[in-house]
């Protein structure tokens, strides 16, 4: 009784830090694209933020080659003549992106701790699956140690294009994934909706109390955890980052204004976490924790842990 046979984990801030990853590869590129065209750094960021509200990510990968500020300059290059034009921007991005996407520390081992003990490791994110996947199997290559992967489908390709046009896209077989259980969600399933929590029980078979969902998110993951009936873990440590970085992301964000209307709602919920951690290597001893205590009260499906642990 008590055994914990899943962990569902969000990605962004929790294995990794996101923000400070991504704001600094997207300043590279921005600095990059000041130095080559001489526009503004406002106007580019607008712009920017056009282009991510227009397809719901700030990821959007062919963002530069739709900037309405460039509109005038390119309108006669094709998709491919415009990669290539701006390709030192692209490298820019990359090259940053080589120095500040790491996992938090203890991760990679704990993972592999969580998988040795028979635990099942799914993955649950708001980012859309086609990231998702390239970031834990080509960038961080920890993709085998997950067992599942639930984000929402992607963008695909800008209208018009065709695989050859797009050199990322060439050789699919770069992107396949070692994590066998892929779903792609349908438009509005995002955090904190408890159906995919649900959906993602059910396909484990596993029930609530059996399950544990750690993400860095109050509002988003710990109370959607919460909201099923879940073990919720807070990961604080994900709430640590640089304002600055944090800034820029909101220049160039995909929120409309009705997501920022939606996210200033679920922020006047107060929510209380049952576990809190400072660092991901403390998940195993709350899980321990919880065990031991369903054990003692012979809890094999229950929620609501009575005690909160604060470990790091």
């Amino acid at each position: 009784m008590g055994r914990i046979k899943l962990i569902v984990t969000d990605l962004d801030n929790t294995i990794y830090n996101w923000v400070d990853y991504y704001a600094p590869c997207f300043q590279a590129m921005l600095h990059k694209l000041v130095e080559m065209t001489g526009i503004d750094e406002q106007a580019l960021k607008a712009s920017f933020k056009r282009v991510h509200q227009r397809h719901h990510t700030s990821e959007y990968a062919f963002a530069i080659e739709e900037l309405d500020v460039l509109g005038d300059r390119d309108r006669e290059l094709t998709l491919a003549q415009r990669l290539a034009k701006y390709y030192p921007a692209i490298q820019a991005f990359r090259d940053k992106r080589d120095e500040t996407l790491k996992v938090y520390p203890g991760v990679v081992d704990t993972l592999k701790l969580l998988q040795a003990e028979g635990r099942l490791i799914v993955a649950y994110t708001d980012a859309m699956m086609f990231y998702a996947i390239y970031r834990l199997q080509r960038q961080l290559g920890i993709a085998h140690l997950f067992d599942g992967l639930f984000a929402p489908k992607d963008h695909g390709l800008p209208a018009g294009a065709v695989e050859s046009d797009v050199r990322s896209y060439q050789d699919p077989s770069k992107y396949r994934c070692a994590i066998r259980m892929q779903r792609e969600l349908g438009p509005g399933l995002l955090k904190p909706d408890s159906r995919v929590l649900e959906l993602i029980l059910a396909e484990c078979a596993v029930a609530p109390g059996e399950a544990v969902c750690v993400g860095d998110s109050l509002h988003k993951d710990v109370y959607m955890a919460q909201a099923c009936g879940v073990h919720d873990v807070h990961a604080a440590y994900g709430r640590e980052y640089d304002q600055a970085n944090y800034r820029l992301l909101i220049d160039i964000t995909h929120w409309t204004d009705q997501d920022v209307d939606r996210e200033t709602r679920l922020a006047a919920v107060q929510v209380i976490p049952n576990h809190v951690i400072y660092a991901f290597s403390a998940l195993p001893e709350i899980i321990q924790e919880i065990e031991r205590r369903d054990s003692l009260r012979g809890i094999g499906s229950s929620r609501a842990p009575e005690t909160r642990g604060r470990l790091g």
